[in-house]
């Protein structure tokens, strides 16, 4: 009987030991499990983010090198406007020196209009107003643009200084420290502003009234803008020494109607030397200009009368 309790009480336990094994492999094939799908899957998580990575620095590779080549062609560009602007700037200097030349072929041929007749049949400068003087100093160049130590060339055929050809000098060329101020001689707007190394160098050039106009050249710095309203006086640029230039100096230029004309006959003309203009340019008709300012002079002054008349009143 006690063998037989014993047989059963081993059969009870070593069916709870095989339950227990039994589970214990069940419980760790599953946690197997568990693990492998687990590093499975951080596996092709890492393989995602690597390949996001990768994805990405080959992204910002491409961005890179497409934005140095849009560098390169920005410098390309630039290097080709800044080609283009010096080809401009010589073309204007080779317009410049064209007209000068078709000047001097005009002058040698007879061509340019010079009145030969005696000025004072033309003019009678004693009958000019003061309103009508104070008018035509404001309105036409008159004066030095600038103080100047000496005047370095003359208007007409020269050496040139650097090419050592003979050449017609369309100024006067004032020699001046760098920074020197330069004037505007009369009112008028600023017509062009230039920068260039080559040729004039930095250029300025004012229109004036009754066909009249300034050019200013080599310059160091602008003081104005293309556009620019400036009147006698003001403060236009300084002296510089850009372009083909030996020296630190202002070549200063007028014109008529777009021809050069000798500019040291209106920086000598001032209120004090007034007929001094109309004796050395004798290719202007300064009557035809002098009877025009006179009649809007005195219709101007009729009509500030009229104005300043007071107001009568009729009573009773």
């Amino acid at each position: 009987m006690k063998d037989r309790l014993l047989i059963s009480i081993s059969s009870i336990h070593g069916s709870r030991h095989y339950t227990v094994g039994k589970l214990l492999r069940r419980y760790f094939t599953s946690f197997f499990i568990l693990f492998l799908l687990l590093s499975v899957g951080t596996v092709l998580f890492v393989n995602y983010l690597l390949n996001e990575v990768e994805q990405r620095q080959q992204n910002q590779f491409t961005l890179e090198q497409h934005a140095e080549q849009l560098l390169a062609d920005i410098a390309q560009l630039e290097q080709h406007k800044a080609g283009l602007e010096d080809e401009l700037s010589v073309r204007t200097d080779e317009i410049y020196m064209a007209t000068s030349r078709l000047g001097e072929i005009e002058q040698a041929l007879g061509l340019d209009q010079v009145y030969t007749q005696n000025l004072d049949q033309r003019l009678d400068t004693a009958t000019i107003n003061s309103a009508v003087r104070s008018t035509m100093l404001h309105m036409i160049p008159s004066g030095s643009p600038l103080e100047f130590r000496y005047r370095s060339s003359r208007f007409g055929n020269r050496t040139h200084p650097i090419h050592g050809n003979q050449r017609h000098h369309r100024g006067v060329d004032l020699a001046a420290n760098r920074g020197t101020p330069i004037y505007a001689p009369a009112d008028g707007v600023v017509e062009s502003v230039r920068r260039s190394d080559s040729g004039y160098g930095n250029l300025l050039k004012i229109r004036h009234a009754f066909g009249f106009a300034t050019l200013y050249a080599h310059l160091h710095e602008f003081k104005v803008s293309a556009g620019t309203f400036v009147e006698k006086g003001q403060l236009i640029a300084t002296v510089g020494n850009s372009g083909a230039s030996t020296a630190p100096h202002l070549h200063y230029e007028v014109h008529f109607i777009d021809r050069a004309i000798n500019p040291q006959a209106f920086m000598d003309w001032d209120a004090t030397n007034f007929d001094h203009v109309f004796t050395q340019e004798r290719s202007i008709q300064w009557d035809s200009l002098v009877s025009l300012l006179e009649t809007k002079v005195s219709n101007q002054l009729l009509l500030s009368s009229h104005k300043a008349a007071p107001s009568t009143e009729v009573s009773d």
